[in-house]
């Protein structure tokens, strides 16, 4: 007959499940298992669930941290997942050579390695999840942890059920001690971490002393934790669904660089304008690690006063440059534009230039009407015959004005349209006989251009996702 403590604790779990629907009946799960008593009473907890009728691979990393005793928990999971008659896989990892080479903490070395073999072996086995033991109380310590370390929201709102990499935690609202109670009334043994007792380490600090202080303030401290990293949680998913539609409609995005128009932006909330400048960067690099909140606030700073061409170089090898109508944010090597190719033009065709644009000639056919579009130019063919040169500009080069009322210094022109200094040298100068026919994307010369006299007249239009920065 079962234990009705145990059997309660069973169907809590089992309702946790399926309102947090973290899997389905007959699912496979890859369950980390490291020896301890949280993932010894999940291995129990989820093999007594017969409703489900899950399919459990237990996986363990050896981390080889603690020498024989790392081994002998590897020795012990083995032992446990053969008992269940589970499937056993195990991999051994330096994490202290790992650390030295990715320069991580010990921490985040193991924690991403663990992850990476889970992961490897959810796809090998297309299991639904990896399952891992936190608990309630690992909730409380890393809100704590957090909150000492200066987390926002977002990091307040602590560990979900489920994540974005199918991670399931069902133990989250079972706390450790109703675990260890478990275990003992199930006479299951476990593994002791030594390091557990290490009050070098801040969550063990935490742990040992800093929650049991506070249960002399509150003796329900744990459960208060807990609820308001929910709650943070809750209003964190409702603000990051709204930064996502206002992100969506407001930053335009062109050839991996975002620009954030300053009439829009200057109307919201600043918790909204960090919101976005976060979504960004997250969205650029895949990740927020490095980027701290005087980040944030620089980015901010430099959209609403900076001075046009000003920039700041951020974590990543990222980079934000304001811009006369905004900014821009982007890696730094894709603001590093590369000038189109010198190339000669002897026929219609299309040229690439090297530098994401193209530019494509045809022979227009009549009747003949100037194009209003500054990508697209028609050149009279009788006036400048073939062949052409498009070069990139230099310094000393000036553009004819129209009316013969002189010429005006091309780094000047791109100043008057506002063209963000980093991409200047994306527009070349197209020329006959020496004679500038059209900068390319910006600005027609007087020079050959058509009319209604016109018999052989050629189409040309400059391409590419580049052009865009020429209208922020």
């Amino acid at each position: 007959m079962k234990d009705r403590t145990c059997f309660l604790l069973q169907q809590r779990l089992l309702a946790t499940i399926r309102q947090q629907k973290l899997c389905t009946c007959g699912d496979t799960l890859i369950l980390g298992v490291s020896g301890g008593a949280d993932s010894v009473a999940l291995l129990d907890l989820l093999a007594s669930l017969d409703d489900l009728k899950l399919h459990l691979v237990v996986a363990h990393l050896n981390h080889c941290l603690r020498g024989y005793e790392s081994d002998g928990d590897e020795q012990f999971t083995a032992s446990l997942a053969r008992s269940y008659g589970l499937e056993f896989k195990t991999c051994r990892v330096d994490i202290k050579a790992l650390m030295a080479e990715t320069g991580s903490s010990l921490e985040e070395t193991a924690r991403n390695a663990r992850y990476n073999f889970f992961e490897k072996l959810r796809l090998e086995y297309n299991a639904a999840a990896i399952a891992t033991a936190h608990h309630s109380d690992d909730q409380a310590e890393t809100f704590l942890l957090r909150l000492l370390r200066g987390a926002g929201s977002s990091g307040l709102g602590c560990i979900p059920f489920k994540d974005n990499r199918s991670v399931i935690r069902p133990l989250l609202d079972i706390s450790r001690h109703e675990i260890i109670e478990y275990l003992h009334k199930r006479k299951l043994r476990w593994r002791e971490d030594s390091t557990n007792s290490d009050t070098e380490l801040l969550r063990n600090k935490i742990r040992h002393e800093l929650l049991p202080l506070l249960e002399t303030y509150n003796r329900s401290i744990r459960k208060q934790l807990n609820i308001t990293a929910a709650q943070m949680r809750q209003n964190e998913e409702t603000l990051t669904d709204y930064t996502k539609d206002i992100f969506k409609n407001l930053v335009q995005q062109q050839c991996d660089t975002l620009f954030y128009r300053l009439s829009f932006c200057n109307k919201l909330t600043e918790g909204l304008r960090l919101r976005l400048y976060r979504k960004g960067l997250a969205l650029l690099v895949g990740n927020l690690r490095g980027f701290e909140y005087k980040h944030i606030r620089q980015i901010d700073q430099l959209l609403l006063s900076g001075s046009t061409g000003k920039q700041i170089l951020l974590p990543q090898k990222t980079i934000a440059v304001r811009t006369s109508a905004g900014m821009l944010l982007s890696m730094q090597e894709t603001l590093q534009i590369k000038p189109p190719q010198s190339i000669e033009i002897k026929k219609p065709g299309n040229y690439d230039l090297g530098n994401g644009l193209n530019l494509i000639i045809s022979l227009a056919e009549a009747p003949f009407k100037p194009p209003v579009n500054a990508d697209e130019a028609m050149i009279d063919l009788e006036k400048a015959p073939f062949p052409w040169l498009l070069r990139p500009y230099n310094k000393d080069d000036r553009l004819p004005l129209p009316g013969g009322q002189g010429s005006r210094a091309i780094n000047r022109i791109m100043i008057d349209r506002k063209i963000p200094a980093q991409f200047r040298a994306l527009f070349p100068l197209l020329l006959a006989d020496n004679q500038p026919l059209w900068l390319a994307g910006l600005q027609r010369t007087n020079f050959a251009k058509i009319s209604c006299n016109s018999g052989k007249v050629a189409y040309i239009v400059i391409k590419g996702e580049a052009l865009a920065f020429k209208n922020v």
